[in-house]
Order: structure tokens, then sequence, then C-alpha cells
């Protein structure tokens, strides 16, 4: 696709790969979470939002720490090594080389603190109890792509003592290997820009991590005369026909190499305070050399399992520590200015590309380019008022406020924009304020400039692969919030129960039901005609072939439930803790809301909210707040802790996203929090 308000120049040919690299970016961060869990660890929420923020670095994968219990080699590998010979091995306790892989099976994955030793390192109740305390086991996209590796499963767990399916009921198994506790640190994958972007992160991220390098450096289609000058400062001469013969050869195959064109540069940064140690031993596999409980409840080595606990705990602790100090180097970057210089038109082709029609559009930096080359923009020399930037939805680009002029120069600007972009049909200027209690310009609130007239303005928008049918004259809905959604999407695990509130055209709840693997999308509005977008946008995810999620579109439709009213009457009426996540895209009550807002700032909503979720479940809380609030919002923090004590639930904060600018110093602000306790019954 092509960047839907500018125009290609030549200057622009030797930085292009600036939208290689955003068209890479996009797809990237919207494909299906394929992990265990299926989400980023809230952990590691924090960390990943930020250098996902920055247009010139990605994340590629990301693990905040954790702990398991494990048999076998500590490999793995489900298909290594031929399948009777790794059973042949694991029976006669074989550790040969050649197959060294093949072997290895997990149980009790826990990215958190352990809370009860005696629980979690009970080996006799490996099979009857699989997580011991730890992570919630998904019980939905597990084996779902086995293929040629369900037989060899399946042989797997007649031999180890952590299967389903039998094996290592007795003690005395000799079949069964022994079982060892292995704990991992934080560990980040991030894809950089170019290499001086790679190195102002590995430099921001050493004072926290020892392990951090490039660990792939692919030139691709980067010019080698500027990479090469880049690295020898640059004295370079270019008046060597054949060496301009072997850097333009060479260049040519590395982008051959690189599918999408352009340089890739991927940063590895990981945690040096890992554990491996023995739980016991291969002659007994289900007897602790630490702590033991027999069948009549008589207990030995409680302190010793406590001290394991420790080890892990005091791991987690300063494994946390570390990636907070990461957190706060990320955030003393500049804001809005990229780290490795990259800037005029090709700044605005990385801000407007990857997202087809799901930002805002801006020349501004095109024509400050244009003028420090001694040139005009084609804005400018049109001699109309064009905006500065502006929405795009579908196909209607809406104008923030009414051009200056008569209604002729009003029509000549709408005509201007549609030839710049032939994807726009029509072209509409805010004339009011959203007043409205949905937010929404109303009948009247949306002068229409040029195009067909259309009333009211309905338009099918595209966002990262996913429909939705927006009516902007009745609904609120923003192009902006585009990478927020996504966010959010890639935070929802496999067989979560989701609730969204507040769901407008509903793509917030589209975006999850089709990327995710949640077991249910359960969608609040009350407003009748976003509702009927809902409906809609639902019967175009159905026939969405495309959709990452298992069942494609049907599949995801299938787990979408809607209804229709007040959240206040409809959320009483749910059943209490049966929800993993809560989205609450709360709208703006006017001067109600904001740090000088006389309102409840949505107290009402969480009273009813809370009891919903289940322990450990989490929320996504939109509040509004001033400039010199963030980034810790501590005014909403103060209503959330309020709210949750007058429920008796304890909550920590897990990130804190500014998501948007609203008005002049004024911001749009979603905190995300999660229950860690509740009340006992």
């Amino acid at each position: 696709f092509t960047p839907t308000n500018m125009t290609m120049t030549n200057h622009q040919q030797p930085n292009q790969h600036t939208t290689h690299f955003q068209t890479r970016k996009s797809n990237c961060l919207s494909k299906r979470d394929k992990s265990s869990a299926g989400r980023i660890d809230p952990r590691a929420v924090d960390i990943c939002a930020e250098i996902n923020s920055r247009e010139e670095y990605y994340t590629t994968s990301s693990c905040a720490g954790r702990c398991f219990l494990y048999c076998g080699d500590g490999i793995k590998s489900w298909h290594a090594a031929n399948d009777d010979t790794v059973v042949t091995n694991i029976t006669n306790n074989s550790t040969s080389s050649s197959n060294a892989h093949g072997f290895f099976q997990r149980t009790r994955v826990n990215h958190d603190l352990i809370h009860e030793p005696t629980r979690y390192f009970n080996l006799s109740t490996l099979t009857c109890d699989r997580t011991g305390g730890g992570d919630p086991i998904p019980t939905i996209g597990q084996f779902e792509s086995l293929g040629n590796n369900e037989n060899f499963k399946n042989k797997l767990e007649e031999h180890v003592p952590f299967s389903n399916s039998g094996g290592g009921d007795d003690d005395d198994d000799d079949t069964a290997a022994p079982i060892w506790l292995r704990y991992e640190p934080f560990i980040l994958h991030v894809m950089c820009r170019s290499l001086k972007a790679a190195s102002v992160l590995m430099a921001l991220a050493r004072p926290s991590f020892k392990n951090v390098g490039l660990t792939s450096w692919n030139v691709g289609g980067e010019s080698e005369d500027v990479h090469n000058s880049y690295i020898s400062g640059g004295n370079i001469d270019n008046n060597n026909n054949d060496n301009n013969k072997v850097t333009t050869a060479a260049a040519s195959f590395k982008n051959q190499q690189c599918k999408g064109g352009g340089p890739r540069y991927l940063v590895a940064i990981w945690g040096d305070e890992g554990l491996d140690m023995p739980l016991s031993l291969p002659s007994a596999p289900r007897k602790g050399l630490f702590y033991n409980c027999d069948e009549d409840g008589n207990e030995s080595g409680v302190v010793n399992a406590e001290w394991l606990a420790q080890l892990v705990n005091e791991r987690h602790g300063r494994n946390w520590k570390k990636i907070e100090r990461f957190v706060d180097a990320m955030r003393g970057l500049e804001e809005d200015c990229p780290v490795d210089d990259v800037g005029g038109d090709d700044a605005a082709a990385a801000k407007t590309s990857g997202m087809m029609d799901s930002l805002t559009l801006t020349n501004e930096q095109q024509q400050q380019h244009d003028d420090q080359q001694g040139n005009k923009s084609a804005r400018v020399l049109s001699g109309l008022p064009i905006p500065r930037s502006y929405d795009v939805v579908g196909d209607v680009a809406i104008l923030n406020n009414l051009p200056e002029g008569d209604e002729e120069t009003q029509k000549k600007v709408g005509e201007w924009i549609m030839k710049k972009n032939k994807a726009i049909k029509i072209v509409v200027a805010r004339h009011c304020a959203l007043s409205t209690e949905d937010r929404s310009p109303g009948s009247s609130g949306l002068k229409q400039l040029a195009g067909h007239p259309r009333d009211p303005i309905v338009t099918s928008h595209y966002e990262y692969g996913i429909k939705c049918v927006v009516d902007l004259n009745h609904t609120f809905f923003s192009p902006r919030m585009a990478p927020e959604r996504l966010r959010l999407a890639q935070q929802v695990a496999r067989g979560e129960r989701v609730l969204v509130v507040f769901a407008g055209v509903g793509m917030d709840a589209l975006q999850i039901a089709a990327r995710t693997e949640a077991k249910e999308v359960l969608v609040i509005e009350r407003n009748a005609i976003a509702c009927e977008c809902i409906r809609r946008g639902k019967l175009m995810l159905s026939r969405n072939k495309t959709a990452p999620c298992p069942g494609s579109g049907k599949g995801a439709s299938e787990r979408m439930r809607i209804l229709e009213g007040d959240a206040l009457e409809l959320l009483p009426t749910l059943e209490e803790e049966s929800y993993d996540r809560i989205v609450a895209p709360r709208p703006k009550e006017g001067s109600l809301d904001g740090d000088l807002g006389t309102g409840d700032a949505g107290m009402s909503f969480l009273l009813v909210m809370l009891p919903l979720l289940k322990p450990k479940g989490e929320v996504h809380w939109y509040d509004f707040a001033a400039d010199h609030e963030l980034p810790n919002c501590d005014r909403t923090r103060k209503t959330l802790e309020s709210a949750c004590q007058s429920l008796g639930l304890e909550m920590e904060i897990i990130h804190v996203a500014r998501v948007g600018s609203i008005a002049k110093r004024q911001w749009r602000v979603c905190v995300d929090f999660r229950i860690v306790a509740k009340p006992a019954a």
C-alpha cells in the first residue's frame, strides 16, 4: 500500500527501508501469540510497551522470568531424535550425546512468586495437581498443530512421571526420569531499524543486564556505502567504480535474503541469574530430595520447601527490579525523537505506513524537509487552507475543524484531499464539540465538504486485517487508538473470558476475538446504533478467512456475545468471579472527568465491575489526565485503590499507558491493574 497523504520524492529513496521496517513491525505485532500462555507476561508488559511505542524498535519475543519443574535432558525439543530411540534411552537412563535432544517435558510453570512451597514442591501430586499453585494451564490451543509429533508425545507420556496418561504412579518406577527445578531469568528480543538504534538500546540495557548483544545483523537492502560509512566514520571512496559495482551486487544479494527488504538488527537481552537443580533421583522420581508428603498428610522437609521457594522468589525479585531500571532508562529517551535520526519524509512515512487507514495522517515533517531543501510542498503551492493533519476512517477523511474560507474554498480543500488519496470517497469536517453522552458528533455535527452525499455517514474501517462498521454521526471512534487496541489483544491469554464494557462500535472486542484464543468475549454497549455496528462487524468477522485465531473468523465470531443496555444495570446481573479480564474504554464525561473534574471518576462503574473478576483477574481502565499527572497518574491510582478497598480487594498496577491526546495538555490514559487477593468466603 501507499501512504495516503504523501508524495514520494527522490530524496526519500536512500532511506526507503524505513517504510519496510514499519511494515514488518506492523505485521509482527499483529500476529497471534503462539506461546504456551498466548500473551505477554504481566511483568514484561511495561518494557514491551515502552519499546513498541518507539518507531525505531519492536519486540519479537519476551519472557519476564519463570520457574518450572521438568524431566529429561533439559533441551526443549519434541522432534530432534527418533521416537523409538528416545523412549529406549529414557528407559535405560541413557545420556548419549547422539540422542541428547528430544526428551523434555515441563510442568508447574510459574511466572510469579511461589506462594505455596509445600504444594509446589510436592512431587507426589504431579499428576493430580498439574499447576501446583503456579500459572493456570490453558484449556484452549494446546497441541493444536502437533503434526508428526503427536505419536512422539504419546510415547513420552508413558515414561514421564507427571503425564496425564499414566506412568509414574508408583514411586519405584525405574523407567521414569528424575525431576528438576529450573529458573529462567528475563529475556527479550528486539528488532531495531538501524545499527545506531541497536547501539543505543544495548547501552540502555547494559546497566541492568549483563548479557546484551546483537544476535542477528543482516544489512539487506541498505546501501553498503551508507552502512560502511556509519561504521568507518564516513571514509568511503565513491569514485572507485569497481568498488561501487561490488557493493551494489552485495546489497542486491542481501536484499533478496531479507523478506520485505531493508536491514535487520536483532538485539537479545537476557538475565544472568539462572537455576538448575535436581529435586529427585532416577531410582525414586516421586520421592523428593528436599520435601515429601505421604498419603496420610505427614510432611517432612517443610523448611527445605520454603528454602527452595526462597531461592526462586529472590531471583524473581532481583529480576523484576532490573526490568524496572530498564523501563526507566527507556523512558529517559526523548519522545517523538528517533534515536537514529531518521527525519523528513521518512519519519512521516514510518508513521503512516503499516496500519493502512488506522493512523492520523500528517505532512508537517514533509513540509519541514521541503523547506530545508528550498522547495515548497504541494499543500503550500495549492494556495488552499489544507490542514496539516486529518483522520481517515474507512473511505472518509475527517478534518478536526472547518477550513477557513467560504463554502467554495472548503469544497476545493475536500477535492484536493480526495485527489491526493484515491481511497478517500468523501471528506467531512467537525464543526461542533463532542458533547453528547455517547461522545458522537450527532446528526448535524459533521459537514460534508466533498464527495457523493451520504447520510448518515457510515463506512467500514479496516484495522490490522479486521473490519468494523462505523456510523460517524452517532458513534465515537478514533483510528488513532489502533496501536492501543492491538496492545490489549496481545495481553489476552488462552482460555480467558473477556468482558468489554463501553464497547462503542466493537473494534476492541473484534480484535480480541480475532487475534486470541479467548474462550468468550462479552460486549456491553448501551448505544443502539453502536450495537448494530457491532452486529454487522461480527457478521463480517464470521466471513473473514484470514483471522489469525484458530477456526478463522467463523470461530472468532461464535465466541462473541453482545448485550445492549446500560452497564450499571447489566453488570450486577452477571455471575461474580466469572471473568479473567475486563476492558473498559470509558468515554469522557465532559467537565466531570480530568484533573479538574467534578464527577466520581467512574467509581460507580468500578464498584459493579470489580466483583466480576476472578482472583488474579486484570482490568484495563481508561481515564483522563493532565500532562503534569503523567506518567504515574496518582489521582487515577487513588480512585482504583479506593474502589478495591471498599470491596475488600488488593490490587497492583501493571502498566500505565498514555493512549492519546484529547485536548491541549490533556491525555487519555489506560491503567492496567490486577487483583492480587480477594476476601475469604
